[in-house]
């Protein structure tokens, strides 16, 4: 198999109906639930790497600035941030999965998307699915709802989201990708968590969590998330404790709460940075413990 610009480690073993899981580290990815939820399939179906992409080609070393090792005066080797492909068989699934996982591009943004086109006709993909998360004006103290957006290919919306009700704005390479997987035939779907404002510079292992939750209905199992869902809980007992200690915190959550509750879909972001700040700060210490 060959693909421009991939660097193949090992043999791609048969794959069945393969979906690709595509989750890229730069914008945008609140609460780091992205990465999080697919570092978490990741491992939880012990997925191998198969290929790497050529980093001179889409990679800034200045920006993503390559590391070394160094021992009792020796140059021991070179580390890099890679773009990696990577297996795994699904158990009970009619899915196999492929991920594309590591930084997003810094440049060939149109070849990397080349790139990648080949490379799902090359593998048989049957659909992709990217991984996001932006913050919301939504209260932590609800369930986290996932948005999705599809590209012109892909005729079905992912169950358990909603429709992503309008957008104009910057994007990232990832949904640049599904634009270009829809021109190809390609069907792609996006989907984002929404992860609370006040909270979205801390990991949020709830939206993680619905990710994964959606991920497993589209492949059509069920997935062990015990790890998760206890990060989940944690996680939601320190935001309590610091809102308990920020009057100012407790009436703009109760606004959201409301809001919620009488099924609103758009509210403007409350005002409030440095409240979020100083709960961010609070959680940050908590963690450090």
């Amino acid at each position: 198999m060959a693909t421009p610009s991939i660097h193949w480690t090992q043999e791609v073993p048969a794959l069945r109906r393969p979906v690709m899981l595509l989750a890229l580290d730069g914008f945008i990815d609140a609460g780091n639930a992205a990465q999080t939820a697919a570092m978490f399939l990741r491992h939880r179906w012990t997925a191998e790497v198969v290929a790497t992409f050529d980093h001179d080609t889409f990679i800034d070393y200045r920006a993503r600035r390559p590391t070394t090792v160094m021992d009792s005066g020796v140059l021991r080797r070179m580390e890099f941030e890679e773009l990696q492909v990577l297996v795994a068989r699904v158990e009970d699934s009619p899915h196999d999965a492929v991920f594309l996982l590591g930084p997003e591009p810094d440049m060939r943004w149109e070849a990397f998307c080349a790139t990648v086109v080949r490379l799902c006709r090359d593998l048989g993909i049957e659909q992709v699915i990217g991984l996001g998360a932006y913050p919301a004006a939504v209260p932590h103290t609800r369930p986290v709802n996932v948005t999705s957006a599809r590209n012109i290919a892909s005729g079905e919306v992912l169950p358990t989201t909603s429709e992503v009700a309008g957008y104009t704005g910057p994007v990232g390479a990832q949904v640049m990708l599904q634009h270009r997987m829809g021109e190809a035939g390609i069907p792609a779907v996006g989907m984002w968590a929404e992860v609370p404002h006040y909270i979205s510079a801390n990991n949020h292992p709830s939206s993680a969590l619905a990710l994964v939750d959606v991920v497993a209905g589209a492949f059509g199992v069920a997935i062990d998330t015990t790890e998760l869902q206890a990060a989940a809980r944690a996680h939601e007992e320190q935001v309590d404790d610091a809102v308990a200690d920020h009057p100012e915190a407790a009436v703009m959550i109760s606004r959201l709460e409301a809001h919620h509750d009488e099924g609103g879909t758009a509210m403007q972001v409350p005002s409030g940075d440095d409240l979020a700040a100083e709960i961010e700060r609070f959680l940050s210490d908590r963690g450090g413990e």
